[in-house]
């Protein structure tokens, strides 16, 4: 009886921010004890069901990597030539696999440089598809382009990047042999 008096004693404002706060607390009495009803059910199936059990009818993909890995497909991309050809620079290779396409990049520093925004990026990886060969001519881009000019001083090479069906990709790394024309 004395909290019910002591409620009557209460303003409309004090109320309110009481009855506020009792709805507070059962919610969140009834939310954690829910939570723990659940871990105890959730703890007794994973003592009794099998460790890979599936329903039938169902494919899980996670699952069926694991009884049978799938074989990495046959992929590759390999640079046969990089060097300067006059104001150019030229690479040139080959790749295996259902290629989407190559992409080939010209850095200074050598095989771990920086990409350089010397080139024209508008010309782009040339590839013969039937002989499964790629090139790529470097020339400088037009003023007003974005073009820096290259540091006849700095070593070079490029990076190429394959894309492959199925989200595959592979790089390689080459030097840029020869050196810029004076």
């Amino acid at each position: 009886m004395r909290i019910v008096d002591w409620y009557l004693g209460l303003g409309l404002g004090q109320k309110i921010v009481v009855g506020l706060a009792a709805a507070v607390v059962l919610f969140l009495a009834s939310f954690w004890g829910a939570l723990w009803v659940f871990s105890l059910f959730a703890a007794g199936d994973e003592e009794g069901a099998p460790a890979q059990a599936t329903a039938p009818g169902i494919t899980y993909p996670e699952a069926s990597s694991l009884a049978t890995p799938s074989p990495e497909p046959d992929l590759g991309l390999k640079i046969s030539g990089a060097r300067w050809e006059g104001e150019k620079a030229v690479v040139e290779g080959t790749w295996r696999g259902n290629v989407s396409s190559v992409h080939c990049d010209l850095l200074e520093g050598g095989t771990s440089g920086k990409p350089t925004h010397w080139w024209d990026r508008s010309v782009g990886t040339q590839m013969d598809w039937s002989g499964r060969t790629f090139a790529q001519e470097f020339v400088a881009a037009e003023k007003g382009e974005g073009g820096e000019p290259l540091d006849p001083v700095a070593s070079y090479g490029v990076v190429c990047s394959a894309q492959f069906s199925g989200g595959w990709s592979v790089n390689d790394v080459a030097p840029v042999e020869g050196s810029l024309p004076d």
